[in-house]
């Protein structure tokens, strides 16, 4: 079972990570797919990733900040009753 849940999983990441569709993907050989994941375009792609992932993760905390500012003002607001 094991053997076909890691088969079904390479498929998987090679129509994500590739684009290949499930057909193509079936025929590709272990070691294959193995060079591929473990290629410098794939690290270099990988990487990429990460750090769009960070510039998002950033802009969000700093969103979050100013939310967190905005509610601040309005409660010294209220308190003041102006």
């Amino acid at each position: 079972m094991q053997l076909w849940e890691s088969y079904n999983d390479v498929r998987a990441e090679l129509a994500l990570y590739f684009g290949q569709d499930l057909i193509q993907a079936g025929k590709l050989t272990e070691t294959r797919v193995r060079h591929l994941f473990d290629s410098k375009p794939f690290g270099n792609w990988k990487s990429g990733r990460e750090n769009e992932n960070k510039v998002v993760q950033a802009v969000l905390s700093r969103l979050d900040a100013i939310i967190k500012s905005t509610g601040n003002v309005a409660q010294i607001i209220a308190k003041k009753g102006v």
